[in-house]
């Protein structure tokens, strides 16, 4: 197994692609922490990936708050006697209400830009400040950062959300180039469009329209799967990753390698005669 031996922590990880990321690194031998605000989610999550004989456990945090970030670290790095391996996956949804989040930037609630700062943008640098000591006297770690796809190309709507993911880009490529002679790597997964079961993409998978655009845009005609995102953090987080760092990984079927403009392949006019 590809992670014996090494103590994990991941954030924002009592649902979606967060519990898969557990499941899939405690599979590959990993000792895992894992975070989210829900006690309740929290505890079925642990109690399930406990009954399949992984080895994991729940802390209830919130990565918002700076000193339940800090508290979360140590309590994992205290538990398990070291800290290898941290995902920052914790993500802000609609924190307004109401699709407020989605507003454009004249019309977004200030409150609601700075909140999601503090979950995606402040929340990963808290992690990777005070998990970098323990994975120093470790002799090294990885930092694997979760981020979007929209964070590299722009859409319409959630401006705040956009600029979050990013400053995360951003601070993934700076983490990587002031640590890399101490053996601590860090790497980002670019996330597109996945199916993540959870009750906002179940209702976008019963629109017919947004199937047909899923269709239109991705070169690779489907959702991606949790899984997905799972087997790319495996890899960072493993030894066939020691030498890769400050990388943006796109999985997103090809999302974003395609060039937004508009499809002329079927216009006549621009056809060799």
């Amino acid at each position: 197994m590809r992670l014996t031996g090494k103590v994990a922590l991941v954030t924002g990880a009592t649902q979606g692609i967060g519990m898969h990321i557990v499941r899939r690194l405690a599979e590959e031998g990993a000792s895992v922490a894992f975070t989210g605000r829900s006690r309740d989610k929290g505890e079925v999550v642990e109690r399930a990936l406990r009954n399949d004989g992984l080895t994991v456990t729940y802390i209830q945090s919130d990565v918002s708050i700076e000193e339940q970030v800090r508290a979360s670290v140590d309590e994992t790095a205290s538990a398990y006697g070291r800290l290898d391996i941290i995902v920052n996956n914790a993500a802000a949804t609609d924190i307004a209400g109401a699709g407020k989040a989605d507003s454009h930037v004249a019309d977004l609630p200030t409150e609601v830009w700075e909140q999601t700062f503090r979950v995606a943008a402040h929340g990963t640098f808290w992690m990777s400040k005070y998990a970098i000591p323990h994975m120093r006297r470790a002799g090294g770690g990885s930092i694997v950062n979760i981020t979007a796809a929209s964070s590299t190309r722009a859409i319409t709507g959630r401006p705040s959300y956009q600029a979050s993911k990013g400053a995360v880009n951003a601070l993934t490529r700076q983490i990587a180039i002031d640590y890399a002679a101490e053996n601590i790597r860090c790497n980002a997964v670019v996330v597109g469009f996945i199916n993540t079961g959870e009750a906002g993409m179940r209702m976008l998978l019963a629109n017919e329209g947004f199937i047909r655009e899923v269709r239109r845009t991705i070169p690779t005609p489907r959702l991606g799967d949790p899984r997905d995102i799972a087997n790319a953090v495996l890899f960072f987080a493993s030894d066939e990753a020691a030498y890769v760092t400050g990388t943006m990984l796109p999985v997103d079927g090809g999302l974003t390698a395609r060039l937004g403009v508009p499809d002329t392949s079927n216009v006549d006019v621009l056809k060799p005669s």
